[in-house]
């Protein structure tokens, strides 16, 4: 990899390190002060969203061979989030107490606190033991939090969707084409866990070939 590739996707790294970072800092502040998570949202959102918003590199990485992997992938999984991030959560103020949202950035933030450190380390030339570990570790319990915190957040917010019509193109329009948003979300709900289970057993025979090895460095994200 070239040196100025190398030294973006160090500095893409690293923004997104302490970035993450931040919505975790304020996550748990807020949580400190508010126990039953109602005040999240106002606290770690703008955050959250920044971040998840930078992300959508990520899909240009891939397809520039910046990375490893496929763009089509990375797309779908930038994409899964923030539609439950933008279209949904941010959407519908109604759902910003509930404590799924504590739950979703919790581990969201938890997660990205360790993986982007981790691609750092490896592009700067071998991460230590213990962040491997982690890395392949903490996604064990952290991803299927924050799967069944999204998958929360959409069914609750269907009853505003359905009523606001959100998202939605009726027909007749100069497009003459209609998209139902309620139910497209209603879709996406089936689907989630067998998508989940793909992802997560595939998360799961990468940790048995990671854990317990040094990485070298490594064209990552």
């Amino acid at each position: 990899m070239a040196r100025a590739d190398t030294a973006y996707l160090l500095l893409y790294n690293l923004a997104q390190s302490i970035g993450w970072a931040t919505a975790l800092v304020q996550t748990v502040l807020s949580l400190t002060r508010h126990p039953s998570g109602d005040q999240v949202y106002s606290a770690a959102g703008l955050t959250v969203r920044a971040c998840q918003g930078l992300a959508a590199l990520e899909i240009f990485h891939a397809a520039a061979g910046l990375v490893r992997g496929s763009p089509v992938v990375a797309l779908l999984q930038w994409a899964g989030r923030s539609n439950c991030l933008y279209a949904v959560l941010h959407c519908i103020p109604q759902l910003w107490p509930s404590s799924a949202v504590a739950v979703l950035f919790l581990a969201w933030s938890l997660s990205e606190v360790v993986r982007y450190p981790w691609y750092a380390t490896s592009l700067a030339g071998g991460s230590p033991a213990w962040l491997t570990w982690a890395r392949y570790t903490l996604f064990i319990p952290l991803y299927p939090a924050g799967v069944a915190a999204e998958m929360w957040v959409l069914y609750s917010g269907l009853p505003w969707i359905a009523s606001r019509r959100l998202h939605s193109l009726a027909l007749p329009n100069s497009a003459n084409f209609a998209f139902d948003y309620h139910w497209f979300t209603i879709g996406l709900l089936v689907i989630y866990l067998p998508v989940w289970f793909n992802l997560y057993s595939y998360m799961l025979s990468q940790r048995r070939k990671k854990v317990g090895k040094r990485p070298s460095a490594t064209k990552t994200e």
